[in-house]
């Protein structure tokens, strides 16, 4: 006789819910484990990828602080430097993060610096990496150079020893430089003055231009020829991080020095190393051939003492005082008198002098010729990055 199932009867009902049960919440938490894992995961990448981003913005910004003229402004166009790296320290991530620079010039004023920053593990593995470029362009002191000595007033010249030429004369021995033309086109005047220049018709076998050796009453030198350039003024260029103060009125000796670990390289951190305007056969100093620096007198009379060379860009707030031997080859801007004596005195580019002071005198054995290569060298030497008024960066997929 077939028994009737008690359907009120329960029994084991309690195991399969607390099995169902278990089960449910055994997925609540791995759904939940599974889920705060892939919020540590995706956390911890974003956090690389940050880390990686300011790596890769620091070294855009320590290239240029940084910026090497003697490098940089001296690549031809289309030429890579070579890459240059570091680490950046960001809280506990310490050294392992770093970055690599690299940066292209592609005309005489762009540049182009890529800097990829990276996110490194324990073992050296990269776990994030990001990659920024920035366009920069060459902040120019383009003086307003029409002869080869400008002056407000007029000069006292001495003598029959000496030599202002406004025919483009490159510094001897520079064969890098352009040649220069035959038919006066790159020359300039002499002598430019916006009152009367002092040269006096004996004067005129030791003053030469073109088209004449010299122009008085020249209404476009104004005191903003001496101050105001393009990209700069005289106070802007010479509140350049690189620029060299002269604070003494006592003579300054500018010698080119070699760094004393590496002979090949030229010392710029010495304070009166200014490079090297000679060459061969004269004693010269070949590392710093390249080296094109700012110098600045800021006395009263800023002195050079005999045997004195340099190259590059000489800012003087007061008078100048030349007392023999003295070379420069480049552009020397002077806010006050320039008195020049003795022997064996050369500059090749340009002098300008405002004249406060109305004591201008250029006696002596000396030669100041016009040199359009001194000049643009010089120029080269004082010129920095500034990223363009347009986004300064980008990032740049991988």
């Amino acid at each position: 006789m077939l028994r009737t199932p008690d359907l009120r009867n329960e029994r084991g009902v309690a195991l399969v819910l607390a099995v169902f049960a278990m089960v449910v919440i055994g997925a609540l938490v791995a759904g939940t484990v599974l889920v705060g894992r892939l919020e540590f995961q995706s956390s911890q990448a974003a956090l690389y990828a940050a880390s990686a981003q300011e790596a890769a913005e620091a070294g855009l910004a320590e290239r240029i602080d940084d910026w090497d003229v003697m490098v940089y402004n001296e690549m031809g166009i289309g030429e890579g430097s070579a890459i240059l790296g570091g680490t950046v320290l960001m809280g506990s991530a310490g050294s392992n993060v770093e970055y690599a620079d690299r940066v292209t010039r592609f005309n005489n004023t762009m540049f182009l610096i890529e800097s990829t920053g990276r996110r490194l593990g324990a073992g050296g593995t990269v776990l994030a990496e990001r990659t920024v470029a920035g366009f920069m362009r060459l902040a120019r002191p383009t003086v307003s150079v029409n002869a080869a000595v400008t002056v407000t007033d007029p000069i006292k010249f001495n003598g029959n020893a000496f030599a202002v030429s406004g025919e483009n004369t490159n510094p001897e021995g520079w064969n890098d430089c352009d040649p220069t033309r035959a038919d006066n086109l790159d020359d300039l005047v002499g002598v430019r003055s916006s009152t009367g220049s002092g040269v006096e018709s004996g004067d005129l076998d030791n003053v030469t231009g073109y088209p004449t050796p010299y122009v008085d009453n020249d209404p476009t030198i104004t005191s903003e020829t001496f101050q105001a350039y393009l990209d700069y003024t005289y106070e802007t260029l010479a509140a350049q991080d690189n620029v060299k103060t002269l604070p003494l009125n006592t003579p300054y000796l500018f010698t080119p020095i070699v760094e004393l670990a590496d002979a090949t390289q030229c010392d710029r951190d010495i304070e009166l190393n200014m490079g090297e305007p000679n060459r061969p056969p004269d004693v010269v100093v070949p590392p710093c051939y390249g080296y094109f620096p700012i110098a600045h007198g800021t006395a009263n009379r800023t002195k050079m003492a005999a045997g004195s060379r340099g190259q590059g860009t000489l800012l003087v707030d007061g008078d100048l005082e030349i007392q023999g031997g003295f070379e420069w080859s480049g552009l020397i801007i002077v806010r006050g008198s320039v008195i020049i004596a003795g022997m064996g005195n050369k500059v090749f580019g340009a002098l300008l002098s405002e004249s406060v002071t109305e004591n201008n005198s250029i006696g002596g054995n000396i030669t100041i010729a016009y040199s359009a290569c001194a000049i643009q060298k010089a120029v080269q030497g004082a010129s920095l990055p500034v990223p363009l008024r347009t986004r300064s960066w980008v990032s740049v997929v991988q």
